[in-house]
């Protein structure tokens, strides 16, 4: 007898079980069609990028990127990555076999900097004359570090006796300086800055995002 009661219970769930099926596969049904921008082929006009970035890309390297695709952990992009860290090494004079690619932004590798080389009781002096040396800034007070700025207008760089005193002053752990400021144009010298900070024994950081391969940068000399 109860055998028999509960089968209509269950022939019961069973036809709501398959209605709300249904519901869902028909709630899952795309209703919005494909935007016409999708069935044409994609067209860029030709440009002569003249700025800091983005720059117009050489045939060479465009090929490359239309080879075939490769998993991470193939040792064929192993064997690739080592010869990206010798480009850089050569690209900023450097033997230093610490060299690393950055899978991001300009933005992304100053604050990948910043957040490795400063915490809350850090002291960080910020050569500001345009807007990445105020984009640093920022940044490291984020952080939570004490941060001077070394200011000049916008269109002019800093001498060695500008650092020179700033360091003297504030005895940061870190000095930071925008080697082209490309909001401005202006190139900032580099020449005596290592060894200042040697001699004041701290940390210097030079963003040459918008300079490197337009201008000499000898790391281990400067």
């Amino acid at each position: 007898m109860h055998r028999a009661a509960a089968l209509p219970i269950s022939i019961a769930a069973l036809l709501r079980a398959r209605s709300t099926a249904g519901c869902a596969m028909a709630a899952s049904t795309p209703y919005v069609p494909p935007p016409r921008e999708l069935l044409r082929p994609l067209a860029v006009p030709y440009r002569l990028l003249l700025g800091p970035g983005p720059s117009n890309v050489s045939p060479r390297v465009r090929a490359a990127g239309g080879q075939q695709i490769l998993g991470h952990m193939h040792p064929e992009v192993l064997q690739a990555m080592d010869e990206i860290k010798a480009g850089i090494q050569y690209a900023f004079q450097t033997r230093n076999r610490l060299t690393l690619a950055i899978s991001g932004t300009g933005h992304c590798a100053m604050e990948a900097a910043l957040l490795n080389l400063l915490d809350g009781s850090d002291t960080v002096l910020v050569g500001t004359n345009g807007i990445w040396g105020q984009r640093a800034a920022d940044i490291a007070r984020r952080l939570g570090a004490k941060v001077h700025e070394l200011l000049k207008p916008p269109g002019e760089y800093f001498t060695l006796r500008d650092i020179q005193e700033g360091l003297a002053q504030h005895k940061p752990s870190l000095l930071f300086v925008t080697h082209g400021e490309s909001s401005t144009g202006v190139l900032q010298p580099l020449e005596g800055l290592g060894e200042l900070c040697h001699r004041q024994g701290c940390l210097l950081l030079v963003d040459a995002v918008a300079s490197l391969g337009g201008a000499p940068i000898l790391m281990d000399q400067q």
